[in-house]
C-alpha cells in the first residue's frame, strides 16, 4: 500500500506535547511535526511532559482536551 500524503489526511491542532504512536511509526504522521495529530478512536495518546495519558494538570491527554485555554497547553 502506498504511503499517504499529508494533504490526504486530516490533522487537528493540539498542544505540542501531545503524542501518539502513529507520530513515531507512520510516515505521513511523522512528517506533520508536533502540535498536530489525527483524531482516532483506537489511538493511545500521551503527554510528553508527564509520559502518561494525563497532562500535568491531571486531565486526560487527548486532542479534544489539549487545546488553548488549558493551563499546560503549549502551541507548536
Amino acid at each position: 500500500m502506498a504511503d499517504l500524503d499529508v494533504a490526504d489526511v486530516e490533522f487537528v491542532p493540539c498542544c505540542r506535547w501531545l503524542q501518539t504512536k502513529m507520530q513515531h511509526c507512520a510516515g505521513v504522521d511523522m512528517r506533520v511535526g508536533p502540535g498536530r495529530v489525527r483524531i482516532s478512536e483506537t489511538a493511545t495518546y500521551w503527554c510528553e511532559q508527564t509520559s502518561t495519558s494525563f497532562g500535568p494538570d491531571d486531565a486526560p491527554a487527548v486532542p479534544e482536551r489539549c487545546q488553548p485555554g488549558r493551563g499546560c497547553h503549549e502551541p507548536a
